[in-house]
């Protein structure tokens, strides 16, 4: 089996240090209590023919099925409307792994932003376009807005119910009103599993349709979590997802801040996965730590005099690319060579300068006494990813179990919902 993912470098206070055997049994009750609730499915999508395995065959037949719109003509724009897990796992992974000017383009319109919506409707072609629109719960009212507009815009653009061909929805497999309206116009669909949680549904269909249409071999993706699920055997402490997942909650007090700072501008995207399934899955009663996401070496210039100079209160995750696709060595026209800076960079590569700068913040911070570590990958592919989204969802899982609280609910973001449906009936 394929490892591509490893922990190293780590200067963390409790980073595999044994685990005691009272701590252990808590622990292990703790995780079989979580798992038991609602939306802790997750780990279940590993296993073929669970009710959370994904079905791999249906969902590359129906991108294949979509590639061409109603008219014909190929589908040059790839719409996902949705929000929060909705969004973030498929743009993650289309960040990563496809390039952004290559066809089909791949928008993400996840805010209610009228501005935003015209402005990209304004900008495609409606017999080009596919909308996929992602909502679990079938209800979420950002989400259905922009949908309706989409919907009034491709009728009025397209002759009969072929506006039908340039939509594809993702949903709860019976309930909800989106899957209400799906059988009510005969919508193409896929299913997210009920127990999988939004925030942790980027490997099944929320993630891997825009994925299979993106022309990626969306097994790899199951794959590569997989080889990170294989450490299941191991110890605590040589468990490299469960030890870095307990030395992070257990310094909760002192260092509540989790940075995650991939080395990949192709990761800035997972950054933001991260900062959702972190900050929603473990701030609850009085608990939580604070994700925040960075990319080197741009954030070596915007934050990391903060790191630094400010509150020791954080711990910074690097994610390290070995090979790129592209090493890329820099022209030196040897009449500059009398200017330092320029000279400085003579026989040298972009891949080696981005591979310097990482070494030298992490070995400035780990002097600065400044607890950190590194997720290495080999190499940027799908299955080096889906090592990394089951990582970060195990290690989520653990974190909560260590801090007591269910990392699969979200009772915080209910109240704003609530009051969002109160405001709207008052607006116009």
């Amino acid at each position: 089996m394929r490892q591509s993912l490893s922990v190293t470098g780590a200067s963390i206070p409790g980073f595999q240090d044994a685990v005691s055997g009272q701590d252990a049994l808590k622990l292990s009750a703790r995780m079989q209590e979580w798992n038991a609730s609602d939306f802790a499915g997750y780990r279940r999508i590993l296993q073929e023919g669970s009710d959370c395995a994904p079905d791999l065959g249906k969902i590359r037949l129906l991108a294949d099925a979509h590639r061409n719109g109603a008219t014909g003509k190929p589908i040059r724009d790839f719409v996902i409307l949705g929000i929060g897990g909705s969004s973030l796992g498929g743009e993650a992974i289309v960040r990563a792994l496809r390039p952004a000017l290559k066809e089909p383009r791949f928008h993400v319109l996840d805010n209610s932003d009228p501005d935003w919506l015209k402005w990209l409707l304004s900008s495609v072609d409606p017999e080009e376009t596919l909308f996929f629109v992602v909502m679990k719960s079938g209800g979420t009212a950002e989400t259905i807005s922009q949908f309706l507009v989409a919907i009034d815009w491709a009728k009025k653009k397209l002759a009969g119910d072929t506006w039908k061909k340039h939509f594809v929805c993702c949903t709860d497999p019976e309930k909800g009103d989106l899957r209400a309206l799906v059988r009510r116009w005969k919508l193409d669909c896929l299913d997210v599993p009920p127990a999988v949680g939004g925030r942790f549904s980027v490997l099944t269909p929320v993630g891997l349709f825009p994925a299979a249409f993106a022309g990626l071999a969306i097994e790899d993706f199951l794959a590569g979590a997989a080889s990170v699920a294989s450490w299941e055997s191991k110890k605590w402490s040589e468990n490299p997802c469960a030890s870095l997942a307990l030395a992070l909650a257990a310094g909760e007090k002192e260092r509540p801040v989790t940075v995650l700072m991939p080395y990949s501008t192709r990761l800035s995207a997972f950054s933001r996965w991260f900062c959702q399934l972190w900050g929603e899955s473990l701030g609850k009663e009085g608990h939580g730590l604070t994700p925040f996401p960075a990319v080197g070496a741009t954030d070596q210039h915007s934050q990391m005099q903060l790191y630094m100079g400010g509150p020791r209160d954080k711990v910074i995750v690097f994610v390290h690319v070995k090979e790129t696709e592209e090493r890329m060595p820099v022209p030196f026209p040897e009449e500059l060579s009398d200017l330092p800076s320029f000279a400085l960079l003579k026989g040298k590569s972009v891949a080696g300068l981005i591979d310097a700068e990482l070494k030298a913040t992490r070995d400035a911070v780990t002097e600065g006494g400044i607890p950190n570590c590194t997720l290495e990958i080999d190499r940027l592919d799908a299955h080096s990813l889906g090592a990394l989204f089951y990582f970060c969802e195990w290690a989520t899982a653990i974190a909560g179990a260590k801090l007591g609280v269910n990392p699969f609910d979200q009772p915080g973001v209910e109240a704003a919902k609530i009051l969002t449906k109160k405001y709207l009936a008052e607006s116009k």
